[in-house]
């Protein structure tokens, strides 16, 4: 599902689900390779409207995340104002306790006694945020398309992957290379325009996410990291420290 979409095929007029009305109304897919006509749900139901493909012969293509109803985001349970993302990536690249404690004191709210929402914490919490919002938008005063690469922002990346970024990817066919500890990827997911290299120094993180990796090779790989060029041309580098730099997005709906 999607809490946004398209007014127009060629993406330039974006509109959020929860301020349409008409039922009929055609929109299209935020996915810029998708064909998917999409159309309101829940107008007048319990639960929060967002589009859906409704009509069967203009489905999602195989592949397209905003298909899949676990992409769903709901920003009431976050709080915006909160989040920095170099922070983030930061924390992410990091297992050390002190990093987590200062994150965790930093986003932690009381009000009356009790815990009040905190910002987008996961890789995947971030990658969803980022997924439910046009990439011109912004949280927090930060754009969306300088948080992530993929096949929507795509065309501001015309010179490669540099510094803290997600990148939407998919395995390459050689995987990885077990004596150099790198694991090989391709992104963003449908025009595969950027070659990248995870590289890691601990054996064991490698091992565990390498393991992870093959076994889930037809998914959607989302890496988060500090990206650099790497010596090959067209292709970039981060490295991997932590465990919570990576995340399986399984495309069956």
């Amino acid at each position: 599902m999607a809490t946004y979409a398209y007014r127009d095929a060629e993406r330039t007029d974006s509109i959020f689900a929860s301020v349409v009305e008409n039922r009929d109304e055609r929109f299209y897919c935020p996915n810029p390779h998708c064909t998917a006509h999409l159309h309101i749900c829940a107008v007048n139901g319990s639960k929060k409207a967002y589009f859906r493909a409704t009509k069967r012969q203009f489905p999602h293509i195989h592949g397209c995340i905003y298909g899949l109803n676990s992409m769903e985001f709901d920003k009431d349970q976050f709080e915006e104002t909160l989040f920095d993302f170099e922070e983030t990536v930061n924390a992410f690249c990091s297992d050390s306790a002190t990093e987590h404690k200062t994150v965790k004191q930093r986003d932690t709210l009381y009000h009356n006694g009790c815990v009040k929402a905190r910002p987008p914490r996961t890789l995947r919490q971030v990658y969803k945020m980022c997924k439910n919002y046009p990439v011109n938008d912004t949280y927090n005063g930060k754009q969306i398309s300088e948080m992530i690469l993929d096949d929507r922002s795509e065309y501001r990346y015309p010179n490669g992957i540099f510094g803290s970024k997600i990148v939407e990817s998919v395995a390459c066919s050689l995987l990885y290379d077990k004596t150099a500890m790198q694991i090989y990827l391709t992104g963003p997911v449908f025009s595969r325009r950027y070659k990248l290299i995870l590289q890691f120094e601990d054996a064991k993180i490698y091992q565990i996410i390498r393991t992870e990796l093959y076994n889930n090779r037809q998914h959607i790989i989302v890496v988060a990291g500090i990206w650099e060029r790497a010596a090959k041309w067209n292709c970039f580098l981060t490295k991997v420290t932590s465990k919570k730099q990576v995340a399986v997005i399984p495309i069956h709906r």
